[in-house]
């Protein structure tokens, strides 16, 4: 697939959620799926809670009829010369190798969709922090048996589901404490989801992993017209589990390194790290500040990441601006794991990678240390 079929599928998915986000918002209210305001909370009045609901739907909608167009393309028999007949026998030629990924595809609907109807009831009802543990930890044994685990040159299936399920609680969990200011934690997922397309592009053009990643950014882009501050609409965990799911399984099915091959070094595999630096260095630091302050590390607090930016004297929307910036520059320079063929290149990205966080650290460190500002 070529470039422009990937920004088609970028805008379908911004065109889907772009209309049904204002649906949900309408809908919330009448529902009962509102956030009222609280003392965790950076809002003042009652938030609808179903962006998640029109995030969900749309990826839903989007690969169901695109799966659907591509069968029809398959059947035909396209003939003549020119751009259009050439884009479409390249989608006929791809469409021939969608069946190749149908187990995969349904593990990750599985799964997302289980955890997407564990956050509805959790955004309506509340739940337990283990229950919503055990739902992710379903999730991630739907996918493993869907083929989709993480084996890190280890062909061991204990090890290899532990690991998985690992990095399955890990990364849902990040971007679900993410999801604490306006157009965080949907531009932290946008972001990634590009990088990790592009990624999975620079290494064998692997056109699933691409266009799942491009689809799922279009719908959150979607979203994001309603939600940057002040927002009107909140994704709700529905909405955070369901992307921290995806964009987890996204990762685990990508592939960053071939052995043998000398277009890149075996580091490549640590590129989802790289990538989805900001959501874990969120979550690990969250944890710490909660354990040193003899805290539990499930119950809420402000003390994440953006919390602290303004603490440090940052607007809502500037403290939200500063993370996603901090997405892009870590996550572009993971993209260079993906072509160096040299280990030094890659000591020389995750080194630069460490002390960025350092620095922020650092950073925050002597704010603390400080006498209050006037």
């Amino acid at each position: 697939m070529s470039f422009y079929h990937y920004l088609l599928l970028f805008f379908q998915g911004f065109l889907f959620s772009v209309i049904l986000t204002p649906i949900m918002r309408s809908l919330a209210p009448r529902w009962g799926f509102l956030d009222q305001p609280g003392e965790r909370k950076v809002h003042n009045n009652p938030k609808p809670l179903l962006g998640g609901a029109a995030i969900f739907l749309s990826f839903i909608l989007l690969v169901g009829i695109d799966l659907a167009v591509l069968r029809w393309i398959f059947v035909q028999d396209f003939r003549g010369s020119g751009w259009l007949a050439d884009q479409l026998n390249l989608l006929a030629w791809n469409a021939a190798g969608a069946s190749r990924v149908t187990q995969q595809l349904l593990g990750l609907l599985g799964g997302g969709t289980l955890l997407f109807l564990v956050g509805l009831v959790d955004d309506r009802i509340g739940l337990k922090p283990s229950v919503k543990l055990i739902a992710q930890t379903l999730a991630a044994v739907i996918l493993y048996f869907a083929n989709v685990q993480i084996a890190l040159f280890i062909n061991h299936p204990v090890i290899n589901f532990l690991i998985t399920l690992s990095w399955i609680v890990l990364i849902t969990n990040s971007f679900n404490l993410l999801d604490n200011m306006d157009g965080l934690s949907g531009g932290v997922a946008m972001i990634c989801l590009i990088l990790i397309g592009i990624s999975t592009q620079l290494v064998n053009k692997q056109i699933f992993m691409t266009s799942a990643s491009f689809a799922l950014a279009g719908c959150i882009s979607g979203f994001l017209r309603y939600n940057l501050h002040p927002s009107s609409i909140f994704m709700g965990d529905a909405g955070s589990l369901f992307i921290g799911f995806t964009v987890a399984a996204l990762t685990i099915q990508a592939t960053y390194y071939q052995y043998g091959t000398e277009t890149a070094t075996a580091w490549a595999v640590v590129m989802p790290f790289v990538i989805l630096a900001v959501p874990i260095f969120d979550t690990l630091s969250v944890i710490f500040i909660r354990l040193r302050n003899h805290k539990p590390i499930f119950v809420g607090d402000k003390n994440h990441f953006s919390h602290r930016l303004v603490v440090l004297g940052m607007s809502q929307r500037r403290a939200v601006f500063f993370i996603h910036l901090i997405t892009l520059c870590e996550g572009s320079a993971a993209l260079i794991l993906a072509v160096i063929s040299e280990s030094f290149g890659a000591y020389i990205v995750l080194t630069q990678t460490v002390l960025f966080f350092i620095i922020i650290a650092m950073l925050e460190r002597v704010r603390n240390h400080s006498q209050p500002s006037s």
